[in-house]
């Protein structure tokens, strides 16, 4: 019989007791802890009757144990379903504020398009993305996971694909076949989600670890610095925004991991294991190719501008606009300030400009989405703007055409999102759950705060999305994944007790 009040303690020096592993991991997946004891017992009684069944037929005790621990099923995934037993948690405010993000990207998709094709494409992604979390809200954690060995197989099976991608761009094999087809097959933005995709599967497998806790501290920190490392080499610049969300990412979910109690032993040494891991891998980040390059164009990009094309150019172009935008109303720009602000002359013709200009940095870049009119008359606001302001520079846009109270109140709508959705995660009491959910909910953090970094002059790397607002081929879609992952876990921690022949239920 188990001691409720401390739960399955073993020897670690004896061999493993199947059975006590097994409840252990069926009783820390339920939320609703009156229910564990009858689970527990429960399922005892199962593992029992088959273990006698196995004995008469001439198994060694510990075989019997072992194979009627093994026929019935995985831990996790019982103690997740067991949860599904009327779920009753979910939070109405942060759907609604899913809903009016969502209802904003897509009234900014629909007025910035210039063509009615672009229009009709935003529409049917954000129309599949609001069916998705529907979806992954309903049954999105369940599904994860039930197929968790499957995912950890895939993400292992990416890992060593692209180590053998990496390999064969370094030698020049296939790179020109591969860019030649970037048009086609955005590889960078497939590279970028399925990262962010990865450090969910990463969680699954540090939890399944937790009781080996040396080496789940090792594999964390390894298994991040890898990624962060084969994404790097392979993409370079093109990767730097997903490399830092993902990296923050996880030194912030293996913190979680460890003040939650999920790794066992002393919380404070491992809290120190953890800043000093945290600190060696931004270290070796800081460290690679380009980085104080890139960290430079970042912090100071007035120094790095070199074109009106120029990502740091943009960043001077948006923060100067930004500076001259009413709290209300549209910003308002003479003809000439505009054909300056189109040839860069404002820029690359006055003041401590005209140094970077004298060495080797172009007035004007012919490269432009929008044609540049060249009579002042015709020259709109949309003329000077960066390339792709429809999608990077959501939050920027609006404030330059409705003033900054409109982008006050953007940022006010994101920063409540926010709060809601990590209340609702610190609230899970699944261990697992609780894992999953607050990488899923860094993730979606991350990229919010460097898309309005961005907004605000400083760029590192290419641009993010911002979830469920800024709409591309992939952003919403995964985006929704990740939210519908912390609702259905959500969805699925709290219960009340339920009749037996439910719970049977649940179990088989």
């Amino acid at each position: 019989m188990f001691c409720l009040d401390k739960p399955f303690q073993k020897n670690h020096n004896q061999h493993t007791d199947y059975e006590e592993a097994f409840l252990e991991d069926v009783a820390d997946q339920i939320a609703y802890k009156p229910l564990r004891p009858a689970v527990v017992r429960e399922l005892k009684d199962h593992i029992d009757d088959r273990t006698e069944e196995y004995l008469s037929e001439g198994m060694s005790p510990e075989d019997a144990v072992k194979k009627a621990v093994e026929a019935m099923g995985d831990g996790v995934a019982i103690g997740t379903g067991i949860n599904a037993v009327r779920h009753v948690r979910s939070s109405r405010l942060l759907m609604v504020l899913t809903v009016i993000l969502l209802l904003i990207g897509l009234a900014a998709e629909t007025c910035t398009a210039v063509i009615p094709e672009l229009t009709f494409r935003g529409l049917s992604i954000y129309l599949t993305g609001a069916v998705l979390l529907v979806v992954m809200a309903l049954k999105g954690y369940p599904l994860l996971i039930r197929y968790q060995k499957q995912l950890l197989i895939l993400a292992a099976a990416i890992f060593t694909a692209e180590a053998i991608f990496l390999s064969m761009i370094e030698f020049d094999w296939i790179a020109d076949v591969i860019w030649d087809t970037a048009y086609i097959i955005p590889w960078h933005m497939i590279n970028y989600y399925a990262l962010l995709l990865t450090g969910p599967v990463f969680a699954i497998l540090l939890y399944r670890m937790r009781k080996q806790t040396p080496k789940a501290m090792a594999a964390a920190f390894l298994l991040t610095a890898g990624a962060v490392l084969i994404h790097y080499f392979t993409y370079k610049s093109f990767t730097l925004a997903e490399i830092v969300i993902f990296l923050f990412s996880m030194i912030g979910s293996i913190t979680y991991m460890v003040c939650r109690g999920i790794f066992a032993g002393n919380k404070r040494k491992l809290l120190l294991r953890t800043a000093v891991g945290s600190v060696v891998l931004l270290l070796v980040y800081g460290m690679l190719p380009g980085q104080s390059r890139y960290f430079q164009a970042f912090v100071n990009p007035e120094a790095n501008a070199r074109d009106t094309s120029d990502d740091s150019y943009n960043g001077v172009l948006i923060r100067n606009l930004l500076s001259k935008s009413p709290a209300a109303g549209s910003l308002s720009l003479t003809p000439e300030e505009l054909m300056e602000y189109g040839t860069g002359e404002w820029y690359f013709t006055y003041g401590d400009a005209k140094e970077a200009a004298a060495e080797g940095k172009k007035p004007f870049s012919e490269h432009h989405w929008i044609p540049f009119p060249y009579d002042k008359s015709e020259v709109t606001l949309w003329n000077i703007l960066p390339q792709h302001y429809a999608n990077n520079y959501l939050l920027a846009v609006s404030i330059l055409q409705f003033g900054w109270l409109a982008g006050m109140l953007l940022l006010a709508v994101i920063a409540v999102f926010y709060v809601i959705l990590f209340s609702c995660i610190l609230r899970i009491r699944g261990a697992l759950a609780g894992a999953v959910s607050f990488h899923c909910g860094l993730c979606l953090l991350f990229q919010s705060v460097l898309y309005i970094l961005g907004n605000f002059g400083f760029q590192y790397g290419s641009f993010p999305n911002l979830p469920m607002v800024s709409e591309g081929r992939f952003s919403i879609l995964v985006n929704m994944l990740l939210l519908g992952f912390i609702l259905s876990a959500c969805r699925y921690d709290r219960v009340i007790d339920a009749p037996a022949a439910d719970r049977k239920t649940a179990f088989f």
